[in-house]
């Protein structure tokens, strides 16, 4: 388990440690190289981390349960569905695109203002249930909470550079978490659609890259 926590540490570090900065970064490279960079390094260590949950020997807190693998593959549909969100809707607040937003129609800042972010919880608080082990609680688990306090985190990062009429504006037509904006039309079909894409690419190819079929794992 030792390079499981070293890779972690690093990933941590990479994602702590730019936020700093970033002033700074930016100020040398700009925004778009400081975001592009920051991803392809993010892609990078975020697969070590995976291949060191994959290869490192952890003990079970749970035994496993083809009904805790059936809840997960449910569960990423609407986690792929909000990541599907923040590619293509702004999020002003949050990762995402910042330009284009409109006050007026705010679309799945209705609903949350950081769908990313709340698709990564999703994501870890499902593998935390279906996996049971102690390296995927920590890792999965870890991730889940990391994407929490992102919330007030990337909301401190982005009011800072904005305008109090804009910051207003934006505060007051956007909600952080509010179920009833799916009733708005937070979610358009183009959204439903590229989820659904995200969510049969990964089903698809889990086997492949992690070497696990969670089809087969539900009983499916």
């Amino acid at each position: 388990m030792v390079w499981f926590f070293i890779s972690l540490a690093v990933f941590l570090g990479a994602h702590i440690i730019p936020g700093l900065l970033r002033g700074k970064i930016v100020g040398l490279i700009g925004y778009r190289a400081y975001v592009v960079g920051f991803s392809l390094v993010s892609t990078v260590l975020f697969a070590w981390v995976i291949h060191e949950v994959i290869a490192a020997e952890s003990s079970w807190l749970w035994d496993f349960h083809p009904v805790r693998a059936k809840l997960l593959i449910i569960i990423m549909l609407p986690a792929s569905i909000l990541w599907a969100c923040a590619i293509l809707q702004p999020c002003p607040l949050s990762i995402g695109r910042r330009s284009g937003f409109d006050p007026d129609r705010p679309g799945i800042n209705l609903f949350c203002r950081h769908p990313l972010l709340l698709g990564v919880m999703l994501w870890g608080a499902g593998h935390v249930v279906a996996n049971g082990d102690l390296v995927a609680v920590i890792f999965f688990g870890g991730s889940a909470i990391f994407a929490l306090i992102g919330f007030w985190r990337m909301e401190k990062i982005r009011l800072r550079d904005m305008s109090a009429a804009r910051r207003d504006a934006i505060l007051q037509g956007t909600r952080r978490f509010s179920p009833s904006g799916l009733l708005k039309g937070a979610i358009g079909w183009r959204d439903l659609l590229l989820g659904c894409v995200i969510y049969a690419v990964l089903l698809g190819g889990h086997a492949h890259v992690i070497g696990v079929n969670p089809l087969e794992l539900a009983g499916w």
